[in-house]
Order: structure tokens, then C-alpha cells, then sequence
């Protein structure tokens, strides 16, 4: 086989994956943070027909909620669904393979142009996100196709990539923010006068310009409506922003460092590392290579900068444009290095199936896991619904029911079924309680409930996620 036909053999397994997890999952009800974001965002547009541009305290992420106003128009084009939600995501999908080929297409030759584009949409990460109806993966499509323009020189192009990624969230305006770096450091020459290198940095600037009004202008409305910008003091995920002290930063760093390394994602570190450290002045001889650690560099020292001083934001989708770094970088190093064919080759392998078992990692109960960050939770979507069922057979008002994040809320913000009955989130005061291990608790609820104050009434389980009904046990 030469190596078109290999390159086009790993890019057809790849799409034709990518694609079948997209649709077998397109039934699936809203998870995580897009219930938030997706869900709860699209039902107030949808319901007040976009008369109002401000969301709810309740549930305003501070951010623009464009991604919200997106979901709601294919709603009332199409319905409100959970097909039609999922499938309001392809054009996003199709767009991140379009500009993952791109990336690779610059960087590598051949086969390996194939391999590369395997590795990056194999990330367990973004094989998880990919199930959901999210806003990450518009931030990740729109970021590639930003980092394409700019190895490019494509002015317009990057000048409507940020003002994509101004649009989806605050974290897409950090990714703006380190790319603008990368800009600056690819595309102006440093020569001449001080004066002259100040002009140049300027103009060149201009291009952020257009999302950075549309930030200011939507600050000042929501700030003159609101009194507040990003957070407040009585939001739901006020907590995540809490800042920490200096044991807690470290503590953030070394958190930081485990997202990297968490569900498969060992080896293209490790070599990111090792063959950077070993062999960093021999690889930067090679322009693209030079592009390739400036760009990882850039990313790994700033884009958490606005996360490591806090409580909560240490996410594993929040860091999939680091981890998308590393991983071509890793592998340039890898094919630049001397080891030998064979070695080569076995590392590859290896890097592949330890990211395929990413997929299957499951903690114990007790260790807080990124359930949106893997596809080992889909088999919690059925658990979820055999729970209600449960519940209605047994004639057990909901409202003696209660659970935990991110399993509390009406049942129609999980699936869009005008189901509005609400299972309340937990305090420990009502008769039945559900629990799954892809549920947040902390130890201490996590103890009360496993208790000898309750009893197990309902468990189901399937490939290492369960969902269990608990009873209070009366005297």
C-alpha cells in the first residue's frame, strides 16, 4: 500500500467513526453543562422569540449567549428536538474535519498527513464533546480554523475566526488572545525602528479590532442592565470563580498537569516533553517545528492563566486547545527524531491504543472524573430515563425526589420532552435520592448517603456506570 492510499485509509476510518459516533449519539438527551448552555440557554429564546437579548440572572454565563440564540433559531426552523439539536451541531463538526485536513495538510506529507488527522480527532476530549450539543466544539472548529488562517497570512479569514470565538464564550476570547501572540510573532517582521515595529504591531492589530468592539459594546449593555460582567455573587457556578491561595495554585498546577495527561493522553505528553527537552535545539532548525512549539508554548503558559487562580475551571474541554497543540507537536517531534523505523512505528501504536483506552477510564466514586470528557458516559443516558420510569411505576411523586450535579433540573431541560416536573438538587431532606457515579458530591454527601440512613431500592448498571435510587430509612 503506498502512501496516498494509507493517508486516505486513515482519513476514511476517521471520518466514517467520527461521523457514525455523531448520529448513533444524536437521540441522546442534553448532559453536563449544556443543559445550561444548550438547553436552558435555546428554551428562553425560543419561548420569548428573541425578545430579549439578556438572559436571566439564573442562568446567565456572563458571556454572549450567541450559541444559545443558534440552537433556538434551528428550533424554529425545524422544532424543538433533540435530533434537531444535535444536528444544529453538524455544520460545526464538518467544519472542525475540514480544518483538522488543513492543519495536518500544512505540517506533514503522506501517510503520515493521515495519521496525524487519526490522532488529533481521536482525543478522548473531543470524541466526548462531539456526543453532545456544545458550544466546544464551534470553539474548537472556529480555533482551528483561526490558527489555519494565521499560518497562512488570511487576514479576513482570522479577523471572522475571532469574531467566532469572541461569540461562543469567554474562553474563546482567551484563545483569541493567545493566537493575536502567535499572529504577531508569525506574520510582522521586527525590523527597522522602534517606531516602525510599533506601526506594524499596530495595523496588524487592527484585525482583532471587529471582535473586540462587539466584546465592549455587549459589556456595556449587559454591565448597564445588570451591574455585573462574567459572574456574580449569587450565581449557580459563583464558586468555580473563587479564587484560591497560593497552596491552592499549586494545587491548580498540578491539577492542570493531570487534565493534560488524563484519558489516554500519557504518550503524546510525555514525548512532547522528552523529545522537547532532549532534542529542542536540533527540531527548531525546521521552520514549521519552530511554529509548532511557539504556538504549544503560547498556550500552555497563558491560555490558563485566567483558570489556575480559581476554584473550578481547571475543566477537561477547557484545555483541548493545549491538548490539540501538543499532540501535532508531539508528533512532528516524534517523525523528526532519529529513532529508528521500527521504534517509531511502535510508539505510534502505542499512542493509539492508550487514547482508545482513555474511553474506559473510570475512577473510583470518590475521585472527581470529566464524564463529558470521555464516551464512557454514554450509558447514562437510558440509566437516566429508567430511573423516571422507576419513579412513575411506583407511583413516587418527584417531588419526593432530589439528586445531585448534573442530574437536577426539570426533565424537559434534559429532553425537551415538555416534561416539566423537577427533581430538586440534593440537601439531604427529601425520602428518595439519586445517585450516579458520573454525579459531583462531595465526600461527605457521598458518606451520608452510603449510610446506614439509607437504603438501595433501584440499581442499574452497564460498562461502569450506575445509577442507584436510594430510600431514607424510617425508625
Amino acid at each position: 500500500m503506498n502512501n496516498l492510499k494509507y493517508s486516505f485509509f486513515f482519513y476514511a476510518i476517521t471520518i466514517i467513526f467520527i461521523l457514525f459516533i455523531f448520529f448513533y449519539t444524536s437521540q441522546n438527551a442534553f448532559f453536563w453543562d449544556t443543559v445550561q448552555l444548550g438547553s436552558l440557554h435555546a428554551t428562553f429564546y425560543f419561548d420569548n422569540n428573541f425578545d430579549s437579548l439578556l438572559l436571566p440572572d439564573r442562568m446567565d454565563s456572563g458571556h454572549i449567549p450567541s450559541f444559545g440564540m443558534y440552537i433556538a433559531f434551528f428550533w424554529k426552523l425545524f422544532g424543538r428536538t433533540l435530533l434537531v439539536s444535535h444536528l444544529a451541531m453538524l455544520p460545526f463538526v464538518l467544519l472542525l474535519l475540514w480544518q483538522t485536513h488543513k492543519l495536518v495538510s500544512y505540517f506533514f506529507e503522506g501517510q503520515l498527513r493521515g495519521i496525524a488527522f487519526l490522532l488529533i480527532l481521536l482525543d478522548t476530549c473531543l470524541l466526548g464533546q462531539l456526543t453532545l450539543v456544545s458550544p466546544d466544539v464551534i470553539l474548537i472548529a472556529v480555533f482551528l480554523m483561526a490558527f489555519n488562517a494565521i499560518l497562512r497570512n488570511k487576514k479576513l479569514l482570522i479577523t471572522i475566526a475571532i469574531i467566532l470565538l469572541f461569540l461562543t464564550s469567554m474562553r474563546g476570547m482567551m484563545v483569541s488572545f493567545c493566537l493575536l501572540f502567535l499572529d504577531l510573532w508569525l506574520n510582522v517582521k521586527y525590523s527597522g525602528r522602534f517606531t516602525g515595529i510599533f506601526k506594524k504591531l499596530f495595523i496588524r492589530s487592527i484585525i482583532y479590532i471587529p471582535a473586540l468592539t462587539l466584546f465592549i459594546v455587549f459589556s456595556y449593555l449587559h454591565y448597564s442592565h445588570k451591574g455585573w460582567i462574567g459572574y456574580h455573587d449569587n450565581s449557580p457556578w459563583a464558586s468555580s470563580f473563587q479564587r484560591v491561595d497560593f497552596r491552592g495554585f499549586l494545587k491548580n498546577i498540578v491539577i492542570y498537569g493531570w487534565r493534560l495527561l488524563d484519558f489516554g493522553r500519557v504518550i503524546p505528553v510525555l514525548l512532547f516533553f522528552i523529545l522537547g527537552y532532549f532534542s529542542l535545539k536540533r527540531h527548531c532548525k525546521n521552520t514549521n517545528t519552530r511554529i509548532l512549539v511557539v504556538a504549544s508554548l503560547i498556550f500552555i503558559l497563558m491560555f490558563p492563566m485566567n483558570m489556575l487562580w480559581a476554584s473550578g475551571l481547571l475543566l477537561h474541554r477547557y484545555l483541548l486547545p493545549i491538548s490539540i497543540l501538543i499532540s501535532i507537536t508531539s508528533l512532528y517531534f516524534l517523525i523528526d527524531s532519529s529513532f529508528s523505523k521500527r521504534i517509531k512505528t511502535i510508539l505510534l501504536a502505542l499512542w493509539l491504543g492508550v487514547l482508545v483506552t482513555g474511553n474506559f477510564w473510570i475512577y473510583p466514586d470518590k475521585i472527581a472524573q470529566g464524564w463529558d470528557a470521555t464516551l464512557a458516559h454514554l450509558p447514562y443516558y437510558d440509566m437516566q430515563k429508567q430511573a423516571v420510569e422507576y419513579l412513575d411505576r411506583n407511583n413516587i411523586d418527584l417531588d419526593k425526589v432530589e439528586t445531585f450535579f448534573p442530574s437536577h433540573g426539570t426533565i424537559d431541560a434534559f429532553q425537551l420532552n415538555n416534561d416539566y416536573r423537577i427533581i430538586d438538587g440534593f440537601e439531604g431532606k427529601r425520602e428518595y435520592v439519586i445517585y450516579s457515579n458520573i454525579n459531583n458530591v462531595s465526600d461527605e454527601e457521598y458518606d451520608f448517603l452510603h449510610s446506614s440512613d439509607f437504603t438501595v431500592v433501584k440499581s442499574i448498571e452497564n460498562k461502569g456506570v450506575f445509577l442507584r435510587i436510594f430510600k431514607k430509612n424510617t425508625d
